[in-house]
């Protein structure tokens, strides 16, 4: 499953590139939204969330079978990162 990584201006991280892992993280505290999954990239840098307004979001929070998950960054453009999702992992 291919998902976005959004709010990318909101966060200084590491340039990123094709290929690179990123960790998907549930935030059950986050005071806006009780699904939110955050993104970080290995070093532990916050780089984004999974866009919570995205009918994705709702289907990789419950997909997550533990609180983390762990993907690959398949395409960067300007406002975005999508990331291939590894549930197995």
């Amino acid at each position: 499953m291919i998902v976005p990584i959004v709010g990318l201006k909101y966060y200084n991280f590491k340039p990123i590139q094709i290929n690179d892992e990123v960790l998907l993280v549930k935030e059950k505290n986050n005071l806006f939204d009780d699904k939110a999954v955050a993104a970080f990239n290995v070093s532990g840098e916050k780089i984004g969330y999974v866009g919570n307004r995205s009918a994705r979001n709702e289907k990789v929070y419950s997909k997550m079978k533990q609180k983390e998950c762990r993907g690959k960054v398949w395409c960067i453009t300007g406002n975005q990162i999508l990331v291939e999702l590894d549930f197995h992992s």
